[in-house]
């Protein structure tokens, strides 16, 4: 029994998140070689959020189960676009490799790896403030119930 084109972008989309992750916000998204050439490519998501703050969200391809590049970035909808999922989606990243960027929506597997990259212009009392999740916070093991401090595991 074959599978509608909808059916199959379901079954791919289960257990994936949006980047961006707010709809209907697009990123401007690349595919580039590695610098060190360890991976043959990767996938760029670039937002710039303000004239003061952009994120950039960089992933393995094989993370990436599908990217959506809608007609009119002024009025996104999933039903007036392009999709790219499977072997088509790997045609389209070798296209654009360092050549051309889109606007889009990745779908990212919830567990794969990313590396975020933020710059903020902010003030120095603010830039002092801020920090990145340390070794020791619980957002890094949030599974971790012991208190700060405590190694051997008891309460």
């Amino acid at each position: 029994m074959s599978k509608s084109p909808e059916q199959l972008r379901a079954m791919a989309l289960s257990g994936t998140i949006s980047i961006p992750p707010r709809f209907p916000e697009l990123a401007t998204i690349s595919f580039e070689k590695c610098d060190d050439g360890t991976y043959p490519m990767l996938v760029v998501a670039h937002q710039k959020l303000s004239p003061k703050l952009s994120i950039k969200r960089t992933f393995f391809p094989s993370d990436v189960k599908s990217l959506f590049v809608p007609k009119s970035p002024t009025d996104v909808d999933f039903d007036k676009g392009e999709w790219f999922e499977g072997i088509q989606l790997g045609q389209k990243a070798q296209l654009m490799l360092d050549r051309t960027k889109v606007e889009g929506i990745l779908f990212v597997r919830e567990s794969g790896q990313s590396l975020l990259e933020m710059e903020a212009g902010m003030t120095a009392a603010e830039s002092a403030e801020f920090y990145p999740p340390l070794p020791e916070d619980r957002s890094v093991n949030h599974y971790n119930m012991d208190p700060p401090g405590n190694t051997a595991g008891c309460h």
